[in-house]
């Protein structure tokens, strides 16, 4: 007997709510109501909070990242164009060759980030 592929997407979703419905609905009945001082104070790993909470954080490997994240993107794509170079046609070319281009935008960013004297 084979079963309908509409009734197992309903079986799943029925126990994905089974599996999931405690945990979303359970914390709006467990959670305080009230303001406390002690529990909104900013959580410092145990330690009695000093000094000023606002900060700026230094970036400076953030250019990297972002260099990192994009060339990986282009390495993935440019590896399965590469591969079916020789079959795709060539309008199909030019849409991974756009693609390539409008990646250049976020690298530029992160080049110019990296280039920047205040993040270091």
């Amino acid at each position: 007997m084979a079963l309908n592929p509409w009734l197992l997407i309903v079986i799943w979703g029925i126990i994905l709510l089974i599996l999931t419905g405690p945990m979303i609905t359970l914390p709006i009945f467990w959670s305080r109501r009230k303001p406390d001082q002690f529990r909104d104070m900013p959580f410092e790993s145990g330690q009695v909070p000093q000094g000023e909470a606002r900060k700026r954080i230094v970036m400076q490997y953030y250019p990297y990242l972002l260099m990192f994240l994009v060339f990986d993107v282009v390495g993935m794509f440019l590896f399965a164009w590469g591969m079916s170079f020789t079959t795709i046609p060539t309008g199909d070319s030019l849409l991974v060759l756009l693609f390539l281009f409008l990646l250049g935008a976020p690298l530029g960013y992160a080049l110019k980030m990296a280039l920047d004297r205040e993040n270091w």
